[in-house]
């Protein structure tokens, strides 16, 4: 008697959650740009210091370390996790009012933003389960690095393939 009310608990939740999945990927679609960019966390957390001084130019290396106390160690993983998606989605956006993307750099932005939030969350794990500042701290030098290209390529992105919405775009890193 258990089993087959315990199978239709089991159905019942995977349907509540398609259901609940599915509004969101439309609404996801539907979103206006003022709502995509109010997602974005603030880059108050040292990424510009970050990518200006170790990132964007050559022969500079920075150690895991650096990086780590530059980016405010969780608070800037964090705001990386969080902010991954919504380049993306604001990637999407552009396709979707710009022309010419090719899908293979839409699947490339995505797949970064995948790995940054892998990265993110070995990170963290490193740092709260290890309390290791050093494992921490090259997993949080990948995702910078990671984070830096996707910035670099979103950007790339809209200049080449959406310049209307550029100059938003600019305004809301």
């Amino acid at each position: 008697m258990i089993f087959p009310m315990f199978q239709v608990l089991i159905t019942a939740l995977m349907l509540v959650y398609a259901g609940y999945w599915r509004k969101r990927q439309v609404s996801r679609r539907n979103a206006t740009w003022d709502e995509i960019v109010a997602k974005l966390r603030p880059n108050d957390w040292g990424f510009e210091d970050v990518a200006t001084r170790y990132l964007y130019n050559e022969g500079i290396n920075a150690t895991p370390q650096d990086i780590w106390s530059r980016i405010e160690g969780p608070k800037g993983l964090w705001a990386m996790y969080k902010n991954a998606p919504v380049l993306v989605q604001l990637a999407d956006y552009a396709t979707s009012h710009g022309h010419g993307v090719s899908e293979e750099m839409l699947e490339g932005l995505r797949s970064d933003a995948f790995q940054i939030r892998i990265s993110v969350l070995m990170a963290l794990a490193q740092y709260v389960v290890v309390r290791s500042e050093v494992a921490a701290g090259v997993n949080a030098h990948r995702a910078t690095a990671s984070y830096s290209a996707l910035i670099a390529r979103t950007t790339n992105l809209f200049q080449e393939h959406s310049a209307l919405l550029f100059p938003d775009f600019l305004e809301a890193m």
